[in-house]
């Protein structure tokens, strides 16, 4: 009978991890300029003080759903609408040009 194997979890991409330490130090900075502690938004947000505490130093496993609720809870969720915005991306772009060039 197969046994399931262990699989050791794979590092996180330096720039990803670069990208989670940026946003991680924005939150704090946005929770400072607030005056709120990590305890206050924690509370705001509905997360844990731990989740909150993980976000915040840059934390790989911290659910999407999690940092959502933070921002909610900064009044800052409507920024979320600028994340993956076609018109931003060169490929939707490139698209574009290629649909309008072959008509």
């Amino acid at each position: 009978m197969d046994t399931p194997r262990s699989r050791t979890p794979k590092p996180t991409p330096v720039l990803v991890q670069a990208s989670l330490d940026r946003l991680g130090r924005r939150l704090a900075r946005a929770r400072k300029l607030r005056e709120l502690t990590q305890e206050d938004l924690a509370h705001l947000s509905d997360v844990s003080l731990s989740t909150l505490r993980s976000l915040e130093a840059g934390a790989d496993g911290v659910a999407l759903g999690n940092f959502l609720k933070v921002l909610q809870g900064l009044s800052l969720l409507e920024q979320v609408e600028d994340w993956l915005d076609p018109r931003r991306d060169p490929e939707t772009v490139n698209f574009v040009e290629r649909r309008l060039g072959s008509g």
